[in-house]
């Protein structure tokens, strides 16, 4: 598909959608597949200001694979430690490496972007670049890194120097660009709900899951529409500075009471990881798969350690880390001590995380959340190993004392796991394929190897057709699913069958996976709404929803765009599922122009209808009514309209008997949000005055040091917003709103933090903090939360 600008995919969106809510010109199936699902992700991410339209950047320096889409801009930084000193010093930077690891983790969480010189589209960079939203270069061949220099062609970089990645087509360039994030359009939501709607009503419903492995991009995810987490992978939650040497010292341990106190403290961080999880998650299923680290990205790196041997620079605990790094080295890690496997040499370390995982589940429970969680054995060969998994499970069942069954699964990733898939199903209650190693060990072909030199070769020489790690194999790989599918329901009807690979991601490949009859497939959170829209679209194409269901959802959006739903004020308050209310009835339509006046204050009659989502023209008349009646004024010289005291009065009449069907779910997440608005007000006050004085904004490193701050109390944010619209489903609004207003700050809009009256990030709170304060009848005053 050729790249679509966003204002032209925009205008294609809401033109499906206006055509299908009339009535007559599209029916909600014809928009649904009108609109390429590959392309939406331009509103996802950030790209070059004018890109498709002769965006200005600096010289180009080379092509390679872009792995996690998104413009980025920054100096060059070699080490995670440097990013980490550069992003405390709120400078803006993108970590060159070899080949990312583990150790680098915390290094990539606070750079902009990442280019690395080996790796392919799923190696560690990338999986991990797509799941944070952080643009991504890979397998750049033509570069090379050492002694702090980054040299390509006639170019040698030193750090600090300045350069601009395009994460979707391979780009790299040397020097800054204007970067920025265009704004989807409403009606897109109203198109993805109906996506959600036709899989939900298909004969076999396919769901879209996340592949998220903490609290904050499982919240993300779900906000992004996904219906659970696919994989959860525990081995991401020791990445962090504190928990990786917990794993180290498991690894490298051969004592066994020092493998037991290792467990034991592995114990304690999985439970606090997982206990964030399934609050983020409340009400969804997660698919938890059991430690599966490749040895050598958890380990020490060899060369470095032997380099300070000869140096003479390792004490006593070095050359004990060199030996036992020695001794655990494996030729090929990949396919070495990982997985279920490595349960077996490391006895009680998958009872420990199952325990961990019940236990989280217990303290859940107990604050009034339904956790739903399943157990998956990664890599797993045989219907023997499955047995054995089963009765580390039960064992911890017993430990824990835990009363409710625990679904276990098998993980499919290699090809006699898919070959024994009819024996693998009369031991397993769900499946779900790993398509990216699957797809290594298939090919033969190393993912962190082939991406930059191989594959490129491959696809010019026309021996590929696609990267097979960007876009399902059908022929092989895809032979292996499908008939692993059938062989598992021949042997056991009911078993669940998902998809967790990157590659569930990519619309064909989830047209494939459709066709082989898959319940769900999980993706990066990114991807969650391209994903949404391309299984919609497969299951039209094959027809596995009915005349008289689509008729029915047609008939639906019809009678929302007329105003002919059956509903009073509540449908505004506690939501229906409709995130605007273009159809409201007259009395509903009123309430929320009342609302959205008491809440804004001052409002222009366009920000009225842009966030009640109802046409201007009935907004206008609306307001004409209002002077009428003595609610409201209009301010001419400024196009403000402003609730007077009989208007309040009015409103505050209506609220009274809507307020308390949804107050006590509100309040569950209120603490939390009051103790993030303390932070949020603190945040504004040093961005706005610098040492006592005025921050005039001259200083580049001061203010981005703000924005990254403002981007942690956002992210922290995301779990007591999705808290309010799980009562009040148009919540869901603010959600999208302060993710825009923080996304055009970060892309250099600095009126974007606290501007007044123009959807900053700071006007979007304190709506939605008023909002609360009027559902919730608080005393502000008493309070003290102004």
């Amino acid at each position: 598909m050729s790249h679509m600008s966003a204002k032209s995919l925009a205008a294609l969106i809401k033109d499906a959608v206006q055509r299908a809510q009339i009535g007559g010109e599209l029916t909600v199936a014809e928009a649904v597949v009108l609109v390429p699902a590959a392309a939406i992700g331009i509103f996802l991410h950030a790209t070059f200001t004018g890109d498709g339209d002769g965006a200005e950047r600096g010289v180009l320096l080379t092509t390679a694979i872009g792995a996690s889409p998104g413009a980025a801009v920054g100096e060059l930084v070699f080490s995670a430690e440097a990013a980490l000193e550069a992003a405390d010093a709120g400078k803006s930077v993108i970590l060159a490496r070899t080949e990312t690891t583990p150790d680098d983790v915390l290094g990539m969480q606070s750079s902009r972007g990442i280019l690395t010189s080996r790796g392919g589209i799923t190696s560690h960079a990338a999986v991990v670049a797509r799941g944070w939203g952080i643009p991504a270069v890979v397998g750049a061949g033509e570069i090379s890194i050492a002694e702090d220099l980054l040299c390509v062609g006639e170019h040698v970089l030193a750090a600090g120097t300045e350069i601009a990645i395009d994460g979707r087509t391979g780009e790299v360039f040397l020097g800054g660009a204007a970067i920025s994030t265009a704004e989807a359009p409403a009606e897109l939501e109203t198109l993805l709900e109906w996506a959600d709607r036709i899989r939900a009503s298909a004969d076999v419903p396919v769901t879209v899951r996340a592949n998220a492995d903490n609290s904050a991009d499982a919240a993300h995810a779900r906000h992004l529409g996904a219906q659970g987490i696919g994989l959860c992978r525990t081995e991401h939650m020791f990445l962090a500075e504190d928990r990786l040497p917990l794993v180290r010292r498991l690894i490298m341990s051969d004592a066994p009471y020092e493998e037991r106190a290792a467990v034991a403290d592995l114990e304690s961080a999985q439970q606090a990881d997982f206990e964030g999880i399934l609050t983020a998650m409340d009400g969804l299923p997660i698919t938890v798969r059991l430690l599966d680290p490749p040895l050598h990205e958890f380990l020490p790196q060899l060369e470095r350690l032997v380099v300070a041997e000869a140096l003479g620079q390792l004490d006593d605990a070095g050359r004990a880390e060199l030996a036992a790094v020695r001794r655990l080295h494996e030729v090929n890690p990949m396919i070495g001590t990982r997985g279920v496997r490595l349960g077996v040499v490391k006895p009680g370390l998958y009872q420990m995380q199952v325990r961990a995982l019940l236990r989280a589940v217990a303290v859940v429970v107990a604050q009034g959340r339904k956790p739903m969680v399943e157990v998956m054995i990664p890599l797993v060969i045989d219907p023997a190993e499955m047995r054995l998994a089963r009765t580390w499970v039960a064992e911890a069942v017993a430990a824990v004392h835990f009363e409710d069954t625990v679904a276990v699964g098998a993980m499919l990733e290699t090809p006699r796991a898919a070959l024994v898939a009819g024996d693998l199903a009369k031991v397993s209650d769900f499946f779900s394929f790993g398509t990216n190693d699957l797809t290594q060990l298939t090919f033969a072909f190393s993912r962190d190897d082939v991406g930059s030199k191989l594959i490129p070769e491959y696809l010019r020489a026309g021996l590929l057709q696609r990267d097979p790690f960007d876009s399902l194999d059908q022929i092989g790989v895809g032979r292996l699913i499908r008939d692993a599918c059938t062989d598992a329901r021949a042997t056991n009807p009911t078993i669940k069958i998902g998809v967790c690979g990157e590659q569930a991601g990519d619309p064909e490949s989830a047209k494939f996976l459709v066709a082989c009859g898959v319940d769900y497939i999980s993706c990066s959170p990114y991807r969650v709404p391209i994903a949404r829209l391309a299984v919609a679209q497969a299951l039209l194409e094959f027809g596995r929803v009915s005349e008289d269901r689509l008729s029915a959802i047609g008939e639906q959006a019809v009678s929302t765009k007329d105003g002919k739903r059956e509903s009073g004020d509540d449908a505004l308050v506690t939501g229906g599922t409709q995130p605007h209310y273009a159809g409201a009835s007259d009395d509903e339509a009123e309430f929320l122009v009342l609302h959205t006046l008491r809440i804004k204050g001052f409002a222009t009659a366009d920000v009225l209808a842009e966030i009640s989502g109802m046409d201007l023209s009935r907004i206008q008349s609306m307001l004409s009514a209002m002077i009428e009646t003595g609610w409201c004024r209009h301010i001419a010289a400024r196009d403000l309209w402003h609730l007077l005291p009989p208007g309040k009065e009015h409103h505050g009449e209506r609220l009274q008997g809507i307020a308390g069907m949804v107050a006590d779910g509100l309040r569950v997440s209120y603490p939390r949000f009051l103790d993030l608005n303390v932070e949020f007000k603190d945040l504004c006050n040093r961005w706005q005055l610098r040492d006592g004085d005025t921050n005039d904004h001259s200083d580049p490193e001061y203010d981005t040091a703000r924005v990254a701050e403002l981007r942690a109390l956002h992210d922290a944010s995301l779990s007591p917003i999705g808290g309010f619209a799980e009562t009040v489903p148009r919540f869901e609004s603010y959600e999208r709103r302060l993710a825009s207003s923080l996304t055009r700050l970060e892309g250099g809009e600095a009126r974007m933090f606290t501007g007044v009256m123009c959807g900053s990030y700071h006007d979007v709170w304190m709506e939605l903090h008023e909002d609360l304060v009027q559902l919730l009848g608080v005393d502000r005053h008493a309070e003290g939360s102004y």
